[in-house]
């Protein structure tokens, strides 16, 4: 369990990458193709930055969760099998392979230093979410069954014993399962497959992987972290997670194809699409608000301050899922807006509300949850961690608010009147107006990041004095 740590060390390492490659990004959008007049785009491209904030997201946030996992398997069972800490230590080195080198074979890709099939394999597929190339997908592929193993030979012991928390312990191997099983969506196609079929599988792994599957383990994690904080009910945890699955599994495959704008999917699939997409975000912000109110009721419990700023960071996934997923999601996802909102600015604002609003937050919580369960007995640095929370969370608003969504609806009335060319033009994107919208962003960011800065600094000034519980029992 100890051995998990450098995991959150990194996670917190390629936070603060990612936020500096969104700043390049977003700076490229007024300046061009400079950094306040350093030509940074002979080294760092737009391409290359854009891919790298997206990949970095992944990358860390999949971490945070992995690393969850192999910490709460044996912190549930109260077994550590022989060699765990070697399977622990040694995915960790992959992984920091798998970063690494495919970030490096996007950067040769973006400069054109390799031939057509050494992209495919090592370099950058242009596919956002899957960028990276097919060798490191397959790494990636077999990593996540590595870990998967790793969880199940340490959660045996706690699913042969019988008792009501046994079903929550199925559904979150069955969902942990998934996730390893359902990213190879990603590789159902070949470097000359038609690209309407590449689209089809992609959007498997975006939406199927990322928001379908991720939800179902996100849901399932919170719920039985809650049940053994004892802030829900293990049957209302049960009943809400499998009450998700079954929306999951039956409305996320017809959500999918609210994506297939571009590939020739119908208006009436894509309307269906839209409708069940947008039911997705129920499960977890119930359980979130549940969480809350217990916690009210809960705070006369020593040991429930202890895991206070877990639990906050908890209910924000709750919120984000309902503001960023649902609320900015439904808005970008029906037909007609599809027509004429796809790839305006509409869609970071999703993007930003809720990939990170909700899986970074809980990557994030996640984190929080594992290292106080490392460091019971330790007094946290109360004023830091409250810090961060309200600037990530009041930055990421204002992010959206003073910037992004003025920018989008901008775009879109454009598109409305003008159309989509207009819309996405220079004449129309470098107009004072909206210049002067991109440079209020510098006032969310800023927020934003000195929040995740002290998050960051936060975790990596952690030191572990592992309890034999790990504060998993609730007593």
């Amino acid at each position: 369990m100890k051995a998990t740590l450098p995991y959150f060390w990194i996670v917190a390492a390629l936070v603060m990458v990612q936020i500096l490659m969104g700043v390049i990004t977003a700076h490229y959008g007024v300046e061009g193709s400079g950094f306040y007049g350093i030509p940074l785009d002979r080294w760092i491209p737009y391409s290359l930055a854009r891919t790298w904030h997206t990949q970095l997201g992944i990358f860390w946030i999949a971490t945070s969760w992995l690393a969850t996992g192999l910490f709460i398997a044996p912190a549930v069972s109260g077994y550590e099998p022989p060699l765990q800490r070697a399977g622990v230590l040694f995915l960790l080195v992959c992984l920091v392979i798998i970063v690494g080198g495919s970030l490096a074979g996007q950067a040769v890709a973006v400069q054109q230093g390799l031939s057509l099939e050494a992209n495919f394999w090592f370099g950058h597929q242009g596919l956002e979410y899957v960028d990276l190339g097919r060798f490191w997908q397959w790494f990636l592929f077999v990593g996540l069954f590595l870990w998967l193993a790793l969880m199940l030979r340490a959660l045996l012991p706690a699913l042969r014993k019988p008792g009501e928390q046994r079903n929550l312990l199925f559904l979150f191997v069955l969902s942990s399962f998934a996730i390893a099983l359902f990213y190879g969506a990603g590789l159902m196609y070949g470097r000359q497959t038609n690209y309407a079929m590449i689209e089809y599988w992609r959007w498997w792994v975006v939406h199927l992987w990322v928001e379908g599957f991720f939800e179902v383990f996100a849901t399932v994690v919170i719920a039985f972290l809650f049940t053994r904080l004892g802030l829900l009910r293990t049957t209302t945890a049960t009943a809400t997670v499998l009450f998700s699955t079954i929306i999951f599994l039956s409305g996320g495959i017809i959500g999918t194809f609210h994506h297939l704008y571009f590939t020739g999917t119908s208006m009436a699939v894509m309307a269906l699409g839209a409708v069940f997409s947008a039911l997705e975000v129920v499960p977890l912000v119930l359980i979130g608000f549940e969480g809350y109110e217990n916690l009210t009721l809960s705070r006369s419990k020593p040991w429930v301050r202890e895991y206070r700023w877990p639990i906050y960071f908890f209910v924000a996934v709750a919120f984000w899922n309902l503001v960023g997923a649902g609320l900015f999601g439904f808005f970008i996802n029906p037909p007609i807006a599809l027509y004429y909102m796809q790839g305006l600015n509409t869609t970071p604002v999703h993007g930003h509300t809720a990939l990170f609003g909700v899986y970074g937050l809980l990557g994030m919580a996640l984190t929080l949850f594992c290292l106080r369960g490392m460091t019971l007995g330790q007094r946290w640095n109360d004023r830091l961690l409250s810090f961060a929370f309200w600037w990530i969370n009041v930055g990421l608003a204002l992010m959206v608010l003073l910037s992004l969504l003025p920018l989008g609806l901008l775009q879109t009335w454009a598109s409305v009147e003008h159309g989509m060319w207009y819309a996405r033009s220079a004449e129309f994107m470098q107009s004072d107006l909206m210049n002067r919208l991109r440079w209020l962003r510098v006032v969310g960011d800023t927020i934003f990041a000195v929040g995740c800065l002290a998050f960051g600094w936060f975790v990596v000034t952690r030191r572990p004095n592992l309890p034999q519980q790990a504060g998993l029992s609730g007593d």
